[in-house]
């Protein structure tokens, strides 16, 4: 269980000493991005750092880094031994995580680290990792909701306890994107202990020097607002921490950043192939994101991430479509404690497919524990009912979920699956990524599907897709046609028969739905195509091709649906024909300009007016037709030779 407080970390660390500066990061969000940009700057520097981050995300030791490189293993249980026996032999009876951080403060000494960047568990006040005494600045990040039972119900009671950081005469900074509230109670806290000054990411000097730099720009222009308040909180946090170590550049600082710029924290908006499942001989299948959001604020940053990248327009064919994008399909697990309700109400929209599921026990955290999938599965359930659902059997490794998941996406349309909700669940993603012998990652590739020595991985991945291809099949059965599949209720064989007969027509009606809104595309952006390109024909006295009306087809296709023996398939494509018909009536509805119609253009200098036949957008696209002086880039002849 959690244990808030700092007596026990007091006794195993009694006797260590810290040489080396600290960085101090608390928050809510954010603190990961934070560690990892200063990390990365103070290396470019030659600074010898080290990181300290939680939870780990694979292995208990990975949490470690010296140099952006996790301690070795042998390292980490060399070092961790010590310290659990003395938690045995004094009986300090510490938590898993207060033996993690004095092990991590202690590998810091044993590297000679000149900076220590070490991000806080939860909390601040109470955290182990509060025991150090050595900070050069502390840095608090976006603070939001969470860890409620812990740290308290509302903002400003979690706020004190980030607040617990500071030290006197120690300078700190705070995300400004706080709410004005928020940075207020840090801020009188820092008065009472007498903290040194606030640090502001928007100084006249950082305004006037690094963010006009060339580097910064390129840097910043791609990242959302919240990714650039954590980089310029970590430049704040690593030009404080270089006094005394030497001088660092703007130019240096903005550089690193760009360099970087493309790199994504492992488990932070990570867009990743996972060859097992969605690959194949020579292919490497399909991208999956991958993000360990699990509170309110994750939640807001994710969704902005997935609207703006992945609900894109693409191939839309539904008019919930139009309305929400393009549906997703999410792998969720989360953690018991968590509000799953409002956290799945900002991600879910009408349309989406869901695959709840968990994860396993985790190394050193036995109070974790996940939400079961079929709780989760009736929270999402009760968000929309147009959702798709899916709950995975206890036990089930994300392995499995996403091969539900690649069953569950509409594969025509190539909708995005994301797999979100608990760093936890990320974690046991990569552990499934390992081969036997140790190897990270060789699953992960290629040889996966053609080298021999995972013929019998290769035989267990087949079987599991096919698994869960057919637990997919019955869902989408009893969803879609409501066929029982009691045999007290139908023969098997004429529950088989009809089963088999309605997902042909399924396929048949959803490829039906493609050709007819690709043909509905092309006829009604066809006249103002050929508007567009009409001037290109000039010379040579012919016409472009309008695409012919697809009525007729249209029409023999509806006919055929009408007289079918299943009238299924009309109800499944009246209502595309329907959408087309009212868009061709609509476009025929629309005034026609007349040829005799006249549009006059002012000429600012002289008040001169000029008739033409065109509206004056079209002089600018039509370049047969003089455009008025004021609107040529030179006079007659230049432009002749620009021709």
């Amino acid at each position: 269980m959690i244990q808030p407080g700092l007596e026990r970390i007091s006794l195993l660390l009694k006797d260590v000493e810290f040489p080396w500066k600290a960085i101090h990061v608390a928050g809510t969000n954010g603190k990961g991005s934070i560690c990892h940009y200063a990390a990365s700057i103070l290396k470019r520097r030659t600074i010898r750092v080290g990181t300290f981050n939680s939870p780990h995300l694979v292995d208990r030791w990975d949490c470690i880094k010296i140099n952006g490189e996790p301690v070795s293993k042998t390292s980490f249980t060399t070092i961790e031994k010590q310290f659990l026996t003395r938690n045995l032999t004094e009986e300090i009876n510490a938590s898993p995580f207060e033996i993690l951080t004095a092990t991590a403060l202690a590998c810091f000494n044993k590297a000679k680290v000149q900076v220590g960047i070490v991000e806080v568990g939860m909390g601040g006040r109470l955290d182990a990792t509060n025991i150090i005494n050595n900070q050069c600045i502390s840095v608090i990040s976006k603070i939001a909701r969470d860890h409620e039972a812990f740290l308290g119900s509302t903002l400003e009671e979690i706020a004190k306890h980030k607040a617990g950081i500071l030290r006197p005469n120690v300078p700190y900074t705070v995300n400004p994107e706080n709410e004005f509230h928020v940075q207020h109670v840090i801020d009188e806290y820092a008065k009472e202990i007498g903290a040194g000054p606030r640090l502001f990411p928007d100084s006249p000097a950082l305004r006037k020097g690094l963010y006009m730099t060339k580097d910064w720009r390129a840097f910043a222009q791609p990242k959302a607002t919240w990714q650039r308040d954590n980089a310029a909180l970590a430049i704040v946090a690593v030009k404080r921490a270089m006094k005394g170590l030497g001088t660092i550049e703007d130019d240096m600082i903005a550089n690193e950043l760009t360099k970087i710029r493309t790199q994504r924290v492992t488990g932070r908006l990570e867009s990743t192939k996972i060859v097992p499942v969605f690959g194949s001989a020579g292919l490497p299948g399909r991208q999956i994101l991958v993000d360990g959001a699990h509170n309110i604020d994750a939640a807001h940053v994710l969704n902005d991430w997935v609207t703006k990248t992945e609900r894109k327009p693409k191939d839309w064919h539904k008019e919930s479509s139009k309305l929400h994008g393009r549906p997703v399909t999410w792998v969720l697990a989360m953690t018991a404690g968590r509000d799953a309700e409002a956290f799945l109400k900002i991600l879910l929209r009408p349309g989406d497919k869901v695959v709840t599921t968990s994860f396993g026990p985790v190394d050193g955290m036995p109070w974790v524990q996940p939400i079961d999938p079929d709780v989760l599965l009736k929270i999402v359930e009760s968000i929309h009912p147009t959702i798709t659902a899916l709950a995975m059997p206890p036990g089930a490794s994300p392995l499995r979920a996403l091969c539900a998941a690649k069953y569950l996406t509409n594969s025509y349309f190539d909708a995005p699956i994301v797999l979100t909700g608990s760093l936890y669940l990320i974690g046991d993603l990569h552990r499934a990524m390992r081969h036997p012998n140790g190897k990270d990652g060789t699953f992960n590739s290629n040889l996966f599907w053609t080298q021999s020595i995972f013929q019998s991985e290769r035989a267990m991945m087949l079987e599991m897709q096919n698994e869960e291809r057919e637990r997919v099949k019955r869902l989408m059965t009893l969803r879609d046609t409501n066929i029982p599949i009691s045999e007290d209720e139908m023969p098997t064989q004429k529950r088989e028969n009809m089963v088999a007969a309605v997902e042909q027509l399924e396929r048949e009606i959803d490829l039906i739905q493609i050709e007819q809104q690709q043909v509905a595309d092309r006829t009604l952006k066809a006249p103002t195509q050929s508007a567009d390109v009409s001037w290109r024909f000039t010379e040579t006295k012919s016409a472009p091709k309008i695409p012919t009306s697809p009525r007729k087809t249209i029409e023999e296709r509806q006919n055929a649906l009408a007289s079918s023996e299943v009238p299924l398939r009309f109800q499944k494509v009246a209502p595309g024909l329907n959408r087309f018909k009212l868009g061709e009536d609509r476009q025929n509805r629309m005034p026609q300009r007349k040829a005799s119609s006249v549009w006059t253009m002012d000429r600012p200098e002289s008040g001169e007016k000029r008739e033409s036949t065109l509206p004056p957008s079209e002089h600018m696209l039509n370049p047969n037709v003089r455009r008025p002086d004021f609107l040529r880039p030179g006079n007659q002849d230049d432009e002749v030779k620009n021709d």
